[in-house]
């Protein structure tokens, strides 16, 4: 066993200082999610504008990510991983910042969308870096500990952020959900230039893929910005055919060209490894079937059920406990167990607590949230199952000098994952709302209420967006002043809220499908074969696969 302390460095406050990072950038993806309802409140947003507070973060931070990756291992991890944390806490004050900043004709939301994106840029180099430095400090038995703390801590981050934002949001302002970052960056930066050990690839170019760069941000850009837009702008539109059209020219020509560079930002030959290409598509889904829903609970707590934010947070705390306590179990039983035993049984569980979510019905009360709670049970176990071995099978399937590559591709998949999940299920709920909408007020007979008066309150509603509809028309959306006075008004907010849950009953379904593809793909192609014990030379490596 090796000592947790050399000369070069100190492991243990290594470990301490990259879950310094981690917990901030992962902390920021959920603590954001109950902050959304009073957010939307203060600066008047959309769904849609709502959306883009979510992903301007996650967006920024998957088309950079393996930039940043790449950068450490020809740079320095540890330097860049200290830039990272800086940009980070910069963008984080911005954040905090930005009802109070005039910046020429921007609006405060777009400058909070704006700050948001610089966080992802920091962000961008904490996921991969904070990963690949533990995967080059520790070896053996000590790495698969290191690596199952370094997941405990992510697991808490993600699962405990609806919490610390209730709170934040509750007692001193939603700002401060950005400003706690600046002391907790402060004191990353500090920690990771004392105990971290330098290391990077020797063998790596020091030119970086500016083509590599452009093409994959372009395309992860389009994708996701025609999916949020979708619904206003109307699929088959000019416009969303274009970005949809534009994103598949770019991610070929991306894969084209990275397949002829000597040194490549990505190596697409990565994903020959199956095993490699099975935990990209696990956490793809983890992404993109859970941690986006946190979104969509946030809402339905609070506009659908009138939880106060701090009150929703506490709600998340079952989610929040199993997820600290499985994951540091997973990451101890990886190598015994083998990576891909754990993952897709936490996947299998997460498709199961999507699913269980889905007994919610329109009928519920404050005081029905608990038809929640098993899912938030089983959802945090799987949860924890799931994270620490998805890390370890990334970094196992290359040698330590690819691992910020391999890992920054595979935070990547998860990041692109996230936003694509916010952004699909998003269109989903959309979709399913106004048509819902559209079906019920059709329907709906009531005295004075023309066919005509019944076109013109279907229009108005489903322009007001969805956000009305999950606060059952109780909102202060100018476009409902004039549903207020008539008659037919609470029966319209009946069928509003109604057309809000049985939007988010479809997704969860949605969501569910998506896991459990995860599942099969882990079970399918992840292979012990395919990993390795030391770089260039396949063997049993630091975590089965079994």
């Amino acid at each position: 066993t090796q000592p947790w302390t050399t000369g070069t460095g100190n492991r243990r406050w290594t470990l301490v200082a990259m879950c310094f990072g981690l917990f901030m950038a992962l902390i920021d993806v959920t603590i954001v999610n109950v902050a959304l309802p009073t957010i939307q409140k203060d600066l008047h947003t959309s769904f849609s504008d709502l959306q883009w507070v979510v992903n301007a973060y996650v967006l920024s931070l998957a088309v950079l990510i393996v930039t940043a990756g790449r950068l450490g291992d020809i740079f320095g991890r540890r330097r860049v991983f200290a830039i990272g944390l800086g940009i980070f806490s910069l963008g984080s004050l911005l954040c905090g910042l930005s009802d109070r900043i005039t910046i020429g004709s921007l609006s405060p939301s777009t400058v909070l969308f704006t700050a948001r994106a610089i966080q992802g840029i920091g962000g961008a180099a904490i996921f991969p870096l904070s990963l690949a430095i533990i995967s080059v400090t520790f070896q053996g038995q000590q790495r698969g500990q290191a690596i199952g703390i370094w997941g405990a801590v992510g697991g808490l981050a993600t699962a405990i952020g609806p919490l610390i934002g209730g709170l934040l949001v509750q007692t001193v302002g939603w700002q401060w959900i950005f400003f706690i970052n600046v002391p907790i960056g402060i004191a990353g930066i500090a920690t990771t230039l004392w105990a971290v050990r330098e290391s990077r690839d020797e063998r790596a170019s020091r030119s970086i893929d500016f083509f590599g760069l452009v093409t994959v941000t372009v395309s992860a850009f389009c994708l996701v910005l025609g999916l949020i837009e979708g619904n206003d702008q109307g699929w088959t539109s000019s416009f969303i055919i274009t970005l949809f059209v534009i994103s598949a020219i770019a991610l070929i020509a991306f894969i084209l060209v990275e397949l002829r560079l000597k040194h490549p930002m990505v190596d697409p030959r990565l994903f020959k490894n199956l095993s490699f290409t099975g935990s990209a598509i696990a956490g793809f889904a983890l992404s993109a079937g859970m941690f986006s829903l946190f979104f969509f609970l946030a809402l339905y707590l609070q506009n659908s059920l009138h939880f106060t934010a701090l009150e929703a947070g506490v709600r998340f705390l079952p989610l929040s406990a199993c997820t600290f306590f499985a994951s540091p179990i997973s990451g101890r039983f990886t190598e015994k167990i083998g990576g891909k035993t754990l993952i897709t049984l936490g996947l299998s569980l997460l498709a199961i607590a999507v699913l269980l979510f889905a007994r919610i019905t329109p009928q519920d009360t404050a005081n029905d949230w608990t038809v929640l709670l098993p899912g938030m049970i089983v959802g945090g176990i799987g949860m924890g199952l799931t994270l620490p071995p998805l890390a370890t099978v990334s970094v196992s399937t290359v040698g330590r000098a690819r691992a910020g590559m391999a890992s920054g591709s595979n935070v990547m998949v998860r990041q692109i994952g996230n936003a694509f999940g916010v952004a699909f299920l998003g269109a989903i709920l959309t979709s399913r709302y106004n048509a819902y909408l559209h079906d019920k007020i059709t329907a709906l007979s009531a005295p004075g209420f023309s066919a005509q008066a019944r076109a013109a309150a279907i229009a108005g509603l489903q322009k007001a967006g969805t956000i009305p509809g999950s606060q059952g028309l109780t909102g202060n959306n100018p476009l409902l002043a004039r549903y207020r006075r008539q008659p037919s008004f609470p029966a319209l907010q009946h069928i509003a809220h109604d057309a809000f849950v049985n939007g988010l009953l479809d997704i969860f379904y949605v969501a569910a499908t998506i896991l459990a593809i995860g599942a099969v793909a882990s079970v399918t192609l992840i292979r012990k074969k395919d990993l390795y014990r030391e770089e260039g030379s396949p063997s049993a490596q630091p975590v089965a696969a079994h």
